[in-house]
């Protein structure tokens, strides 16, 4: 089975700094997220010349994403995510948002 990444790509706010979001993404989302199962890793690249970032979750498949967050200790983990969620909202604007499937599967993970 290939791996499965989300991509999702996201405008930082005027008046907002990248530190800023560094911070918040080391770290609170990025401990957060390594209680989820399945969860690889996360990345987060800056789009040049841009206030635009792409945010990727990488799973170990798409069946491993989805029981992860359809599971009932999802309903938990997504309750304690919410402030950490709403400070995400107060830097970040929402774009656009890709699911892709790996399919050469050439990391090392």
């Amino acid at each position: 089975m290939s791996k499965f990444i989300t991509f999702k790509r996201w405008t930082l706010k005027q008046g907002r700094q990248e530190a800023e979001l560094i911070r918040l993404v080391r770290e609170e989302i990025i401990p957060h997220y390594k209680k989820m199962p399945g969860c690889l890793r996360l990345g987060l690249l800056h789009v040049g010349g841009s206030r635009s970032y792409m945010a990727l979750q990488y799973w170990q498949n798409r069946e491993t994403w989805r029981a992860a967050t359809r599971s009932d200790d999802y309903r938990a983990w997504y309750e304690a995510y919410k402030p950490i969620l709403e400070r995400w909202d107060e830097l970040m604007t929402f774009e656009e948002e890709w699911e892709c499937e790996d399919m050469l599967d050439s990391g090392n993970e």
